[in-house]
């Protein structure tokens, strides 16, 4: 049977107030250019403020600087007025984008988006999924870096994910992470319009054998009462998502998959999602932030964009601009 235990009640979610998006003026980056402008202009939002950022790398500038003579050492202001200039003729082909204030700032690419994110305040961190190059699967380093160290919410969007999500896959394992997940991935739904998957993925106990056992320990009843078990607390779980959004199509699904962390992949991939939602795992031991392996996996093998969710009061050092707190130990890319 599965086991009882009180899980945490999912609050509904509040629109977000502060949207970052970073922008390199890629065609991945004007693709979460125009999903920022979408998600701060949701109608029954809070009017979120929406700011753009581009952070021209240190080592490239540092690189060009060694090889000018002093007349040219103005490098770095033109630098910044050139990328002023390119995000004007950018921002222009991108419906609203023009409007957005954008941000130039010289630095590690990492820490210069999330001090800007940090600066305003963001809730919510949107980031291309690659730059140049364009894996088939899983994000860029720069894209997974960010959702490793950012304290807010990141949303990685995939080049193909112009306009509103219509299938959303949000993963939940009852823990209040997932369902700060949930609570998210039913807002981006209601206000796309979007189909709502919940799903749990649990690798079912009759699946592992006795060294001697020719069948599953279990049999089919017994089977059928673990399912349903699992079933009741999973629709229990979803309850307060369909109270509060009325008219969302939600489908709570349990999955039987015994490769955990690949379960939500293989599931997202077989529904046509194009968006993964899951909380993400943190501790605050500055040798052991952790992304959590499940969504590592995600990160690594997703095939649609993703929602990464922070848990409560998560804090990261080098997202709080406490970088000397790290001791010499190099940002997670």
């Amino acid at each position: 049977m599965a086991e009882s235990r009180s899980d945490p009640t999912v609050a509904p979610a509040r629109p977000y107030a502060s949207v970052i998006v970073g922008t390199d003026f890629t065609p991945c980056s004007a693709v979460a250019v125009g999903q920022a402008v979408r998600i701060a202009a949701w109608p029954g939002g809070r009017g979120a403020a929406a700011r753009a950022v581009h952070v021209i790398d240190t080592t490239v500038v540092v690189e060009l600087e060694s090889v000018l003579s002093a007349y040219q050492q103005a490098l770095r202001d033109n630098l910044v007025k050139d990328a002023h200039e390119a995000w004007r003729e950018f921002a222009a082909k991108i419906a609203g984008a023009a409007e957005l204030p954008l941000h130039v700032s010289i630095n590690n690419r990492l820490v210069g988006i999330l001090n800007h994110a940090r600066e305003h305040k963001a809730d919510l961190l949107v980031m291309g999924a690659f730059g140049d190059r364009r894996p088939d699967v899983g994000f860029g380093t720069v894209a997974t870096a960010c959702v490793r160290n950012s304290m807010a919410d990141v949303l990685l969007v995939r080049d193909t994910q112009v306009g509103p999500f219509k299938r959303v896959v949000a993963a939940v394992d009852f823990s209040e992470t997932s369902a700060r997940a949930l609570a998210r991935a039913a807002l981006f739904a209601a206000r796309d319009g979007a189909e709502l998957h919940v799903l749990h993925v649990f690798d079912a106990p009759w699946h592992r054998l006795h060294y001697r056992a020719p069948e599953p320990l279990a049999p089919p009843h017994l089977q059928k009462q673990y399912r349903d078990a699992l079933q009741r607390r999973l629709a229990d779980f979803v309850r307060p998502i369909t109270d509060t959004h009325k008219g969302l199509r939600v489908l709570p699904v349990c999955y039987d998959n015994p490769g955990h962390r690949s379960g939500i992949v293989d599931y997202a991939r077989s529904v046509s999602a194009d968006l993964i939602a899951l909380g993400t795992r943190g501790r605050t031991n500055l040798r052991d932030i952790l992304l959590g392996s499940t969504a590592e996996k995600a990160l690594d093998e997703s095939p649609c964009s993703v929602l990464a969710v922070k848990p409560e009061g998560f804090r990261h050092p080098l997202a709080a601009g406490e970088e000397q707190r790290l001791h010499g130990l190099r940002p997670e890319f």
